[in-house]
């Protein structure tokens, strides 16, 4: 059986802050990859995915609307 192969942190190349206003792609993108490691690591059911996946979508949409309110 193969071991499977993960992303990890190698290095940080620049001291960059990582914020919700700044790096909202990222952040979700990140959040979403951890709950799938989840799902894959068998700790969150299809189930728990979907509702964690569809609040995260909601988080996103809220801080767009949010994003475009203060412009």
């Amino acid at each position: 059986m193969r071991k499977k192969e993960y992303a990890s942190l190698q290095s940080i190349e620049v001291g960059q802050k990582i914020t919700r206003e700044e790096n909202a792609e990222f952040l979700f993108q990140l959040e979403n990859a951890l709950l799938l490691a989840l799902l894959e690591d068998g700790s969150l059911t299809q189930m728990q995915y979907r509702i964690a996946f569809e609040k995260l979508k909601r988080q996103r949409r809220g801080q767009a609307k949010a994003g475009k309110e203060n412009i």
